[in-house]
């Protein structure tokens, strides 16, 4: 099963490379040039944005494996504002609202009325931050 949840929903798909990026946010009111040209800012929180790509279950070209694939990029691809994630987080994992602004994947070949999709990219962008000072 996939290390990723969706609104509760676990997808079995292939997981081929996982990422998480940390923006950490300051406060405009404390941000600044001194006279000497140094910058003073305070850091006040810390969003984390996860980007991945994912394939059908590796190893295996049969239906439930592209049907799973296809379940997971319609729910990715539908128009919802807000998501409810669960990702891998140190040795756990995290639980936070988020947004997912595009996603995109290519087809790999058609063959016999069956499509092979893969390389589906997306990445969720928290709606706050998870971390605070």
């Amino acid at each position: 099963m996939s290390v990723i949840k969706i609104d509760g929903v676990s997808y079995d798909v292939g997981e081929i490379e996982m990422s998480r990026d940390a923006a950490i946010i300051y406060d405009p009111a404390t941000q600044g040039i001194m006279l000497d040209f140094s910058e003073v800012d305070d850091a006040v929180a810390t969003k984390y944005v996860w980007s991945f790509t994912v394939e059908p279950k590796r190893g295996s070209d049969d239906l439930y494996s592209r049907l799973q694939y296809d379940a997971f990029y319609d729910d990715i691809t539908a128009p919802k504002s807000i998501r409810t994630v669960e990702m891998p987080f140190g040795q756990g994992s995290v639980i936070f609202q988020a947004k997912i602004k595009a996603a995109g994947d290519y087809l790999k070949k058609s063959f016999g009325g069956a499509n092979k999709w893969g390389g589906l990219k997306v990445s969720f962008y928290p709606v706050k931050p998870q971390r605070y000072v």
